[in-house]
């Protein structure tokens, strides 16, 4: 085993010998080139890693190119025009994905920790065809890309206590910048902001056993996001996202695409969000979402440029399937279960969410600082035709299952007596009554009397191998225990359980 101590100019050779056991130890200096760890293999016990030297401040030895946001912009505008014009079906930076600082290609068992990344653009990290790598304890900020992953052999791959933070002016992203000058299907190149439209952790057709722990994202446009393009079965399984918190994401936290298998999402805070789960698979594995907080302080768009009318400022908490010739299926179960949603926007609207089983969760409304309600009700516009403007009441049909659930929301009892929505008759149409607006855990726990304490009903969700029930009784959403407990007295729900089998090493493709 060897200690590489290494500054800029020998970062590249340290990468190019380095072996199990070794570490690769950075020096003070400025990091601006591109370096890569290609075919390089550690084992489970004598990992190979990449970190500060001892004693070095990790901005002391700081991953930077040096390129600021705002020089950047111009360049990423036109390289989000030229997408379109080489064949891409939506403008953006996803073919320039893989351009990066640090490139972790064909490797097991790497490391990656305490460093810090910034002024690079437009990814930090990617990842291609690689097994068994941890970034650990890692501050970025700026890129379109945090972290980026290619290739059907890539799997397992562990995010843990990092933070980014997209765009370094504060509350720009959220405020000023109108949603389709990021993400819109035309491209002006003078006006756009092009550059933040990417992800914290974005993916295309891995083998999956991602997890993402412990982590901060804010001031970005989305968060996890994992493509399977060919919704091939055996790709995007088991992404494992817990006790993270967002804050600030313009678009969505939570965005299996195409095609997904045992994603789960718990025990996780989001504050200022815009749509927070992104569910338009056109076939689907299970996904359980349970035991999270979601809340608003702020509005987003709320202060557009001059000239730009920033229409996507309403949001929702789910984004289902849009167009029912979309679902094409199989779709197993969709749990969410024992959530507190403090949301001002319509909670599902336009379109169908197949195999939803949404049980136990205490949800209020709370308008926008205008006091004007910023929804067209709880499943959209309920009096418009079946899957246009509203979530679809077809729930036999689509295996949709209401029950146990604590709704305070404008007109909710008449909406869903208007459409037919059957509700189960566990519903209660009544705010949970929490203690605060969600802007700090314990402000999610029911009041004393609320009818929320003691009144969850039991249920089964099927696991990959087996099941697990709730026996009822329990308070509806996220926080249990008596008035005054402990915030971290949180609901626990059900143990993460893996299908991607083993792998064999000696045999793992392109080492």
């Amino acid at each position: 085993m060897t200690d590489f101590l290494v500054k800029p100019e020998t970062f590249q050779a340290a990468l190019d010998q380095a072996s199990a056991g070794d570490k690769v130890q950075l020096t003070p200096g400025t990091y601006d080139g591109v370096y890569t760890i290609s075919r390089r293999r550690g084992t489970e016990d004598r990992p190979i890693v990449i970190e500060p030297a001892l004693g070095v401040d990790p901005g002391a030895c700081k991953i930077s190119q040096g390129v600021s946001a705002d020089t950047f912009r111009p360049i990423s505008n036109r390289l989000a025009k030229y997408a379109l014009e080489i064949g891409y079906d939506f403008p953006g930076l996803y073919p320039w994905i893989d351009d990066a600082s640090l490139r972790i290609y064909r490797c097991q068992h790497v490391i990656v920790r305490n460093l810090v990344f910034s002024k690079a653009w437009p990814t930090h990290i990617f990842i291609e065809s690689a097994a068994d790598i941890s970034i650990q304890n890692c501050a970025f900020e700026d890129a379109t890309f945090c972290i980026g992953a290619l290739g059907a052999v890539t799997r397992d791959i562990l995010i843990e206590h990092c933070t980014w933070t997209q765009d370094t002016v504060p509350d720009r992203l959220w405020h000023r910048i109108p949603w389709f000058r990021v993400h819109g299907e035309t491209v002006d190149e003078e006006k756009d902001y092009r550059l933040f439209d990417g992800d914290f952790f974005r993916s295309n057709e891995i083998a999956g056993g991602v997890t993402i722990r412990h982590c901060s994202i804010r001031s970005a446009f989305n968060a996890i996001h994992g493509y399977n393009t060919s919704a091939e079965a055996r790709l995007n399984r088991d992404f494992h996202i817990h006790h993270n918190r967002f804050e600030q994401i313009r678009d969505n936290v939570f965005e299996p695409e195409d095609g997904a298998s045992n994603w789960w999402f718990h025990h996780n805070d989001m504050i200022d969000v815009h749509k927070w789960f992104s569910i338009e698979c056109v076939t689907r594995g299970p996904i359980y979402i349970f035991s999270n907080t979601g809340s608003f302080r702020t509005q987003q768009g709320s202060d557009p440029f001059a000239g730009d009318e920033d229409e996507n400022n309403g949001g929702a908490v789910f984004k289902p399937i849009k167009k029912v010739e979309r679902a094409k299926g199989p779709f197993n179960g969709l749990y969410v279960f024992h959530n507190s949603f403090i949301t001002r926007s319509s909670y599902i609207k336009k379109g169908l969410l197949p195999g939803l089983s949404h049980k136990n969760n205490a949800i209020a409304y709370a308008a926008a600082k205008t006091d004007t309600p910023r929804t067209n009700g709880f499943f959209g516009k309920v009096h418009q035709p079946e899957y246009d403007k509203r979530f679809t009441s077809s729930w036999s049909r689509w295996n949709i299952d209401f029950d146990g659930d604590v709704v305070g929301f404008p007109s909710f009892a008449d909406e869903v007596l208007a459409a037919r929505y059957p509700l189960g008759d566990h519903t209660i149409d009544e705010g949970p009554d929490f203690s605060g607006a969600g802007h700090a855990l314990e402000e999610f726990e029911l009041g004393p009397n609320s009818l929320g304490r003691g009144s969850s009903i039991s249920f089964r969700v099927l696991l990959p191998s087996g099941h697990w029930a709730s026996p009822g009784g329990l308070n509806v959403g996220a926080l249990q225990g008596e008035p005054g407990s402990p915030s971290s007295n949180r609901f626990e729900g059900p143990a993460f359980q893996p299908t991607l089998g083993e792998r064999h090493y000696d045999t793992f493709v392109g080492v």
